[in-house]
C-alpha cells in the first residue's frame, strides 16, 4: 500500500512539473505542488471538525471590527483586479470572448495574464476567511456544503488554472468573479452599518449572480459542447462547464426558496451561503 502511495505521489509529482506553466515557479505557493492541496485540506479540517470543536465551550467571539477592515480589503482588491483586467482586454481588440487561448509567451502581455490569473488565485486563498469568521462568531449553520464546496474548489480551480492555464479563456471568469465579489463584500458592508440601502441593493446583487452563472455556463459550454478548438484545453471547457451548472443549480434552489417561497428571504445573511 505504502510503494503504491509514494508511486502515485510520484506520478502526480512528475505530471506537475512536466505539463505546468515553468514562468509561475518564482511565485509564492507556487514553488512547489503540496502547499495549495494542503491549505485546501487544513480549510476543511478547521471549518468542519476541528474549529467547531474548539468553539463549542468557548463564548463566540466579536470580530466585527475585523470584518469590516476584511469587508474593505475584498471591495478595494476585487476592485482593482477587475480594473486592470478590463485594461488588459482593452488593450487586446483581438481578444476572443467565444474561445480564446492561453498567451504563454515571456511577453509583457504573457505576464500581465499570468499576473492577472495569480492574483485572482490569491484572492481566493483570501476567501477562506470568511468560512472561519463563522467558525469563530459560532455561526456554523452558516457553513453549508454550498458554502465550504464552492470555496474550496474555487481555491484548487484558481490553483490548477494558474498552474496549467493562466489567462485566455478563463479571462471571462475572473473579470465576472472580481466584479461579482467587490459588489457582493459592498452589500455586506452596508449591511453590517444597517444601511437601509442594503436591502434594495441585495436582490439586485443576487440576481446579478444567477446572471453570471447562466454567462459562464454558456462561456464555457458552447466551447465544449461543440468542439471548438481554439488552442485553449478541452479539459478545462468541460471542468468550467460542468462545475457552473453544478453552482447555477444549487443557486437556483437557494433563490427560489429565499426569495420565492412562502415568507421570502428570513435575514440578511443568507446570500453569504452563496458566495
Amino acid at each position: 500500500m505504502e510503494i503504491a502511495v509514494a508511486r502515485m505521489l510520484s506520478s502526480y509529482n512528475q505530471f506537475m512539473w512536466k505539463n505546468r506553466d515553468l514562468r509561475s515557479t518564482h511565485l509564492p505557493l507556487l514553488r512547489t505542488n503540496w502547499q495549495v492541496p494542503a491549505i485546501v485540506v487544513v480549510y476543511m479540517l478547521t471549518v468542519l471538525k476541528y474549529g467547531p470543536r474548539f468553539m463549542a465551550q468557548r463564548k463566540a467571539y466579536d470580530l466585527t471590527k475585523y470584518i469590516r477592515i476584511y469587508n474593505i480589503v475584498q471591495i478595494v482588491t476585487n476592485g482593482v483586479l477587475f480594473s486592470f483586467l478590463v485594461y488588459h482586454l482593452l488593450k487586446r481588440p483581438t481578444m476572443s470572448y467565444i474561445c480564446q487561448s492561453v498567451d504563454f509567451s515571456e511577453t509583457t502581455s504573457g505576464y500581465e495574464e499570468l499576473y492577472i490569473m495569480y492574483t485572482y488565485f490569491v484572492l481566493k486563498i483570501l476567501d477562506l476567511s470568511d468560512t472561519v469568521f463563522f467558525v469563530l462568531r459560532k455561526k456554523q449553520s452558516q457553513v453549508t456544503f454550498l458554502h465550504v464546496y464552492h470555496h474550496a474548489i474555487m481555491v484548487l480551480i484558481g490553483y490548477y488554472g494558474t498552474l496549467f492555464v493562466p489567462g485566455g479563456h478563463n479571462f471571462v471568469l475572473v473579470l465576472w468573479n472580481s466584479i461579482g465579489h467587490s459588489l457582493l463584500y459592498l452589500y455586506y458592508n452596508l449591511a453590517m452599518h444597517k444601511s437601509p440601502v442594503a436591502a434594495r441593493y441585495k436582490i439586485y446583487l443576487t440576481r446579478m449572480q444567477l446572471v453570471q452563472f447562466v454567462y459562464l455556463a454558456l462561456h464555457y459550454g458552447r466551447p465544449a459542447l461543440t468542439g471548438m478548438d481554439c488552442g485553449f484545453p478541452h479539459l478545462w471547457h468541460w471542468t468550467g462547464f460542468t462545475q457552473t451548472l453544478f453552482f447555477l443549480g444549487m443557486f437556483l434552489d437557494f433563490y427560489v426558496k429565499s426569495y420565492l417561497g412562502k415568507g421570502g428571504v428570513k435575514d440578511d445573511k443568507v446570500v453569504r451561503k452563496s458566495d
